[in-house]
């Protein structure tokens, strides 16, 4: 009885009522705050992946999870990334993907009105089937609902985050909200997703240009420990990269003479100035090296090294330096050859008219025709002196070298015989014929020899004195040869590299101007060729005259 008293006041006063719909709200309220909880957890996870994984193919996963982590508390049949592509908009990601969403499929403006407007606007934008909008690309979907979310961060666009939905539903403004900050996460990543991209690009052209260098970079520690080498280093050290790593740069580059102490590049970084000098390696090698110090505020990082090979640059200068002087030698040789042709003119006149006069039989005339031909050669020898100095054209025509090697020695075998030299000729007939000018390699010939001559130590009589000459073709190189070797006191290995500079010469001012060597290689040079020496100290030198043969001769 009591009870139902108690019902009765209840159903009269509204109470129970009350009751029941409290409890209700107070259902709805904990089931909100849930989702609300689950958005911010959803946010919040989003955002330490985000933190933690840069590289841009990872957001196809994440798209994957953002699907399903929102399909436990909104409903949603789709989300994609639209990112821009030219004047067009591409479908970069996509879940879940078919034939009308998939990753690569481009949109125009005309099959994506509300796409564009949400862009241009920089806003989110509601659509929803049946909107009086041109957008095909929403309607192939099969979509009822889309929220499209801009991806704007630092006032640059990256694309849109596109939610859709198969069913007729309304996101409440609490759903939006959310759809606006998972957009805004989004942005993030791939505004870092694009600077990492960036630094990534140009951390690999970086070494694509460190590595293509051809001159050696070092970088090293302030200990001198190697942090980082270029392949040209790898292949001056003969040692791989990774093995090069962490050695001390004097124990694999250095080539000095001096302790550690008194390095350079701890100068450098003392001073925290670039450093330049000199190192000659034992092959002959003339390397520059340059040590640039790398510092942080007042912290030493260590030292950037470049070395650069510059043996050819200082053989250039060494042949401007003799250009140099040849052409001093052409102003010199102009003044000589006109005081030389004036007298040598009378000589050679002299002798021929004698000769006119003189029987052949007569012993005289034999001495008048020596002294005519010799003279001829002189006048020969001064203007081709003079057209080499000057660096002028020469006339090239087909010939063999046989025959330069005989009128050469018709000039001064005798003077070699004379001297109880044994003279040996090797000529080979079958030689294709050189382009050449005749007057101005028997120059050559004729210098090479009387060098031969000279060779000789006047006072040894217990040994054979001899000279070798010898003409062939030479199968490697495919070039002609005429070598000129003798058995004489050689040439010092230090001397060696020095004898074809201009004035230089071993013989005393009585013997020899040295010149004699250095116009000879220019004149073979001239005819595209060169002279190689070989020689031992004691035992003799060789002399080697390369010249290539005619087109005409080598291609028959």
């Amino acid at each position: 009885m009591p009870e139902q008293k108690t019902q009765l006041i209840e159903k009269l006063t509204g109470v129970y009522t009350s009751k029941r719909s409290y409890y209700v709200e107070l259902k709805e309220k904990v089931k909100e705050l849930s989702k609300r909880n689950a958005q911010l957890e959803i946010l919040n996870e989003l955002a330490q992946e985000f933190n933690i994984t840069l590289p841009r193919h990872y957001l196809d996963k994440t798209i994957k999870k953002i699907y399903e982590s929102v399909r436990q508390i909104l409903y949603l049949s789709r989300i994609a990334i639209l990112t821009p592509c030219g004047e067009n908009l591409l479908v970069s990601f996509c879940y879940i993907s078919d034939d009308n969403c998939s990753k690569g499929i481009e949109i125009t403006p005309d099959d994506g009105e509300s796409l564009w407007k949400a862009m241009d606007n920089n806003s989110q934008i509601v659509w929803r089937r049946g909107a009086d909008t041109k957008d095909g690309f929403l309607l192939k979907q099969g979509l009822e609902v889309a929220v499209i979310n801009p991806l704007f961060t630092q006032n640059k666009f990256y694309g849109l985050f596109l939610v859709g939905s198969d069913r007729d539903i309304t996101y409440d403004p609490l759903d939006l909200a959310f759809f606006r900050q998972l957009a805004n996460q989004i942005a993030i990543y791939l505004q870092d997703g694009a600077l990492f991209s960036e630094v990534n690009r140009a951390k690999l052209e970086w070494e694509a240009t460190f590595k293509a260098v051809r001159d050696i970079i070092i970088m090293v520690d302030p200990e001198l420990k190697i942090l980082r080498v270029n392949q040209a280093a790898v292949e001056f050290s003969g040692i791989a990269e990774p093995e090069l790593l962490g050695k001390k740069y004097c124990d694999v580059f250095c080539t000095a003479d001096e302790p550690c102490s008194e390095c350079s590049f701890y100068e450098a970084l003392k001073t925290r100035e670039m450093i330049n000098f000199q190192r000659q390696l034992s092959d002959g090698r003339v390397m520059e090296v340059y040590g640039y110090p790398a510092c942080q505020g007042q912290k030493n990082l260590g030292l950037v090294i470049y070395i650069k090979d510059i043996t050819e640059r200082l053989k250039m200068q060494v042949q401007l330096l003799q250009t140099a002087r040849l052409a001093a030698l052409g102003e010199m040789a102009a003044g000589v050859a006109h005081e030389l042709n004036t007298p040598l003119a009378v000589i050679i006149g002299d002798a021929q008219l004698l000769l006119r006069t003189t029987p052949h039989n007569d012993q005289k005339y034999k001495i008048l025709k020596d002294i005519e031909t010799c003279g001829q050669r002189c006048k020969r020898i001064v203007r081709g002196l003079l057209t080499f100095s000057r660096q002028e054209q020469y006339v090239f025509q087909p010939l063999n070298v046989n025959d330069v090697v005989k009128e050469a020695l018709s000039l001064v075998s005798y003077h070699i015989e004379k001297s109880k030299i044994r003279l040996s000729l090797e000529l080979d007939e079958q030689l294709p014929h050189v382009e050449g000018n005749s007057q101005q390699l028997e120059q050559v010939i004729v210098n090479l020899l009387l060098n031969a001559k000279q060779s000789f130590d006047e006072d040894e009589e217990e040994r054979e004195q001899r000279i070798t000459v010898k003409t062939g073709l030479d199968q490697e190189r495919n070039q002609v040869f005429i070598k000129v070797a003798d058995n004489g006191v050689g040439i010092p290995q230090e001397m060696v590299t020095k004898i074809f500079d201009p004035f230089f010469t071993s013989k005393g001012e009585s013997k020899g101007t040295g010149l004699g060597l250095s116009v000879s290689l220019g004149i073979v040079q001239k005819h595209g060729g060169t002279i190689a020496v070989e020689s031992e100290p004691g035992k003799g030198a060789e002399f080697t005259v390369y010249l290539p043969p005619s087109r005409s001769t080598a291609d028959g």
